[in-house]
């Protein structure tokens, strides 16, 4: 345990604590979770540029298969979830 100094407001004058400075073992996991659940909302975000329907050119449509893709493959890469994500195309 670390010692910190902080404001008491209802003393009204700073006060020394003990805080707990260990490091949550969730936390990996809980990053992991929220890695995948934007990508999954990017994904989400995305679904209507391959529809049969959609008002994109082939290149386009090629483009943004191969971004979803990527974003498919996030969790497969070395350094996941400390990665970035692939850049999206304009379009989109």
């Amino acid at each position: 345990m670390a010692k910190e100094q902080v404001f008491d407001g209802t003393l009204n004058r700073y006060v020394e604590i003990e805080v707990d400075n260990q490091e949550n073992p969730n936390a990996l996991n809980n990053k992991i979770k929220n890695k995948k659940n934007k990508r999954n909302a990017m994904l989400f975000e995305t679904d209507w540029a391959l529809t049969s329907d959609t008002p994109l050119t082939e290149e386009q449509k090629t483009e943004a298969t191969t971004y979803r893709q990527a974003l498919r493959d996030l969790p497969t890469q070395e350094g996941f979830p400390n990665i970035d994500f692939p850049t999206k195309p304009s379009f989109l």
